[in-house]
This record gives structure tokens, C-alpha cells and sequence, in this order.
């Protein structure tokens, strides 16, 4: 029994990023967004009043130490963006959302950096499991601890834009 609740969820986790995958790729017919493929995929969790459910990392992070970024990361050889999303949630929050879309392409000094998607945040987060130095927490998107990237990212989708542009020379 076991063995098949398994399955199951897998199943139903590869069905979840197909529906995901057409309805990316039919946003992305609707609004313009790139057809590129980048090389990372982020994902926009929205809660109550205006806050969205971001990952806190700690001081000893490589990239962004400190800061708060949305969850997200590299795309893997062969995977879909939306795969990719799904399999970042699990990994980083222990759990996946029901539904996604792609809503925002980042452009790092003009060149796509990565695709964001958004979901709704889980109702309770009491019980996501967290990577080792990271947290959740939630925030405002105009909060100052937002890395520079995912600032800019958050602006533009807070505007209902599909594309975000930063320029500079920050990392994330």
C-alpha cells in the first residue's frame, strides 16, 4: 500500500507539472513572455494582505547571505521550468503548490536570468521543513532585506509587468 501511495504521488506530481508546463506555455503565448529557456526558475509565493512567503538565508549562505529571496533555483539538464519549480519547492520547503504560473521573466543586464512563477502560499507553514540556514518567513515585497534581483523582480510583478529588468553588478 505503501509502495502504491507512492506512485501515486509521483503521478500526481508529474501531472501537476504538465498542467503547469501547458498553462506556462500558454501564458506565455498570451503575454508575450520569452520562449528562451533560462537558467534558473524562482517562484512568487503570495499570502494575506500584500505579503508574499519568502526564504530567509543565513550569514554563511554563498549567495545572498542575509537577504531574503524568493524560492526557486537552477534549472537541471533536461527539465522543464516547471518541473524545475515544483522540484524546488519540495527541496527547499518540503512541500509543493497545487497550482502555478508564469507570470515574470528576469533580465540581468539584459540577459534572461530566470522565469518566475506564482502560487499561493501554504495556508500554514508551521510545518515546512526548511534547508540547513534557511527559514521562511513572510514579508513585504518592499522590504530591505529583498536581495537587489529579486527586488526588482517583486516591483514589477507587484505592477502586473511581465518583464523585470535589473542592472547592475550585484549577485542575486
Amino acid at each position: 500500500a505503501t509502495r502504491l501511495r507512492r506512485v501515486f504521488m509521483v503521478l500526481g506530481s508529474v501531472a501537476a507539472a504538465m498542467i503547469g508546463l501547458f498553462r506556462t506555455q500558454q501564458r506565455s503565448l498570451r503575454s508575450g513572455l520569452s520562449k528562451t529557456r533560462p537558467n534558473y526558475c524562482c517562484i512568487i509565493l503570495k499570502g494575506p494582505e500584500k505579503k508574499v512567503f519568502m526564504e530567509l538565508r543565513d550569514s554563511e549562505a554563498k549567495i545572498a547571505a542575509g537577504r531574503l529571496t524568493c524560492f526557486g533555483g537552477k534549472l537541471e539538464k533536461g527539465e522543464s521550468p516547471a518541473t524545475c519549480i515544483l522540484r524546488e519547492c519540495r527541496e527547499e520547503l518540503g512541500w509543493e503548490p497545487e497550482n502555478i504560473e508564469r507570470n515574470l521573466d528576469l533580465y540581468v543586464n539584459g540577459d534572461l536570468m530566470a522565469w518566475f512563477f506564482q502560487a499561493d502560499a501554504p495556508e500554514d507553514t508551521s510545518g515546512l521543513q526548511f534547508e540547513k540556514g534557511r527559514q521562511g518567513v513572510w514579508a513585504e515585497i518592499d522590504d530591505p532585506r529583498i536581495s537587489d534581483w529579486h527586488s526588482v523582480a517583486l516591483a514589477s510583478w507587484s505592477k502586473s509587468k511581465s518583464r523585470a529588468d535589473f542592472v547592475g553588478t550585484s549577485i542575486l
